[in-house]
């Protein structure tokens, strides 16, 4: 089956909720595909450490999770066969390194995601997982 598992990052970004629809439909398609959420919030600097890096930690899964809850939702509605990856570390990377853990087959993400540089044609994490994927990408917009 070629859309098997589908990678599919969520920033929140309105793009990102496009993306969404367009990664029902490839699972859907082969009537047994499995979508891997993924949120990436980023890197925290080495100066944290101890009990104020777990905090922080804590705080951001919090943040995703909640983040990640109407998509999942969402996808156990329509039936789709989910599961959810939070990490840290800078997001087109994440991107990579959990397409390649999770055995994904394709990418399906949003062109821009929720950066302020809106007169940018294709967002710097795409374009990046654009660079470095060895499954194909499809990018929504």
């Amino acid at each position: 089956m070629p859309y098997a598992k589908i990678l599919l990052p969520m920033d929140g970004s309105e793009h990102a909720r496009l993306a969404l629809r367009h990664a029902v439909d490839l699972a859907r398609c082969g009537g047994k595909g499995h979508v891997v959420l993924l949120h990436s919030f980023g890197e925290i600097p080495a100066l944290i450490g101890g009990e104020a890096r777990e905090e922080l930690v804590r705080e951001c899964t919090q943040e995703a999770e909640a983040l990640l809850a109407e998509p999942r939702a969402l996808l156990d509605e329509l039936g789709v066969s989910t599961s959810v990856r939070i990490v840290d570390g800078a997001p087109g990377r994440a991107v990579i390194r959990v397409c390649e853990e999770e055995g994904c087959d394709t990418i399906v993400m949003g062109s821009r995601g929720l950066s302020e540089l809106g007169g940018m044609i294709l967002g710097s994490v795409t374009h990046q997982v654009l660079q470095l994927a060895k499954v194909p990408v499809l990018v929504v917009r």
